[in-house]
């Protein structure tokens, strides 16, 4: 089977969705598949990957998008001649392709369906991001930016759909309706969770869809187990880590204050992004520094193996992910988590980590507090997590998405 797998983020830029595309790409290689991935090109391209094709920007609004979107390797493609025109020859000299895969809502996703329309074939569309929440927190002008992605996909993607409001503001309702339009030009959707498969459905979706969870690469996973990791004794200060990318709908300062609050405890941060500067900046004046280690950006296998080293995950996002990748890397990892936002408790495993009354630091911090305070508490969700720890592999849910492919492969004409 060759899959063509259209995704909005470069696989080579950080972020949970990104490290699904790639895990997905890899399990659906190692199956004997063939995988041509679609994406937004890169400034600077270290090593080319013969299997990935970059698509062409749109110059003036991909400047705007990335200024709006606080994003800097974030480049907006849009669904123009030339894409379509790349996407065709990409058909041609590569193979036919049998199965379109967006990933995600923007303009390579929205490419990505209507090649599928133009070439015969079907395609599956699986949602990342909530972006009335990423409009909303994580950029200066959410109904501006809400409104100009809405209306420059309207001719793209579904004409007919009724998209129900459900008391949401302006810039979430433009979010919304372009993510129902666009699953509802899909002939099947993958969501990765249940509660925005619900919320989804609430709003008008009504195409074949199931919930797969996003998953984590078999051979990382194996990687982090074998690395030679030393073992926290409960007289030293509780280890946290907390990783992800360094924006503001991440809520990494909340981590820290959180971490100032309770004195028996460190916090390792892992992670880059436009908030570097600054947190650098507060964890030294607040004089943090012997007690909240900053380690920038690190590879995906280094990633899981600190966190094999540390004794919880401090997972701060509220309101924004749809899953929450750092949630399953954890679970992998048999580490249990502290985390404020009730809707993630389904990614979380039951009663293997500690759900903050609030998502305030003060909150996060007694969250913190009872763990320090009672380390058997803490061996308890250990143990608990530990009995999940395949749970979250890639190949699990490939066997999914596979079997979702072949059934609509199958439903095409010979």
């Amino acid at each position: 089977m060759h899959v063509a797998l259209f995704t909005d983020l470069h696989p080579a830029t950080l972020g949970g969705a990104q490290i699904s595309v790639t895990s997905q790409r890899r399990a659906l290689e190692q199956l004997g598949h063939e995988v041509t991935v679609f994406t937004p090109p890169l400034e600077k391209t270290p090593d080319p990957d013969p299997a990935v094709v970059e698509l062409k920007p749109v110059p003036v609004i991909a400047r705007l998008a990335r200024t709006l979107g606080r994003y800097d390797d974030f480049v907006l493609v849009w669904p123009s001649r030339v894409n379509g025109a790349l996407i065709d020859e990409a058909s041609r000299t590569r193979g036919p392709f049998d199965i379109v895969h967006a990933q995600g809502d923007l303009g390579v996703a929205v490419a990505g369906a209507e090649a599928a329309r133009r070439h015969g074939i079907p395609v599956v569309q699986t949602k990342h991001s909530r972006y009335d929440a990423y409009f909303e927190q994580a950029t200066p002008a959410p109904l501006l930016l809400a409104t100009v992605v809405s209306r420059m996909q309207k001719p793209h993607v579904a004409g007919e759909f009724t998209y129900t409001p459900t008391g949401e503001g302006l810039s979430a309702r433009a979010a919304w309706r372009f993510m129902v339009a666009h699953a509802q030009a899909a002939d099947h959707v993958i969501i990765p969770t249940k509660h925005f498969a619900h919320s989804l459905v609430e709003r008008g979706v009504s195409r074949p869809l199931t919930v797969i969870s996003n998953g984590i690469d078999d051979a990382v996973i194996e990687a982090a187990m074998a690395a030679d990791v030393a073992a926290s004794p409960d007289s030293e200060p509780l280890r946290l880590i907390w990783c992800g990318r360094l924006s503001s709908e991440k809520r990494v300062f909340a981590a820290v204050e959180a971490v100032s609050l309770v004195p028996d405890c460190t916090l390792d941060i892992y992670g880059d992004g436009q908030l570097a500067a600054s947190l650098r900046k507060t964890v030294e004046s607040a004089g943090l520094s012997g007690r909240i280690r900053l380690h920038g950006p690190v590879d995906h296998e280094k990633c899981l193996t600190a966190m094999r080293s540390s004794d919880v995950m401090l997972f701060t996002s509220f309101g924004f992910e749809t899953q929450g990748l750092v949630l399953l890397e954890a679970a992998a990892m048999s580490l249990p988590t502290i985390y404020c936002d009730p809707a993630l408790s389904e990614t979380v495993p039951a009663a293997g980590g500690i759900l903050a009354a609030a998502p305030s630091p003060a909150a996060l911090g007694a969250a913190i507090r009872l763990v320090t305070e009672n380390r058997a508490k803490l061996k308890e969700m250990s143990d608990i997590v530990s009995a999940h720890p395949d749970i979250p592999r890639q190949s699990l849910q490939t066997k999914k998405i596979l079997a979702i492919y072949n059934s609509l492969i199958g439903d095409l004409p010979a």
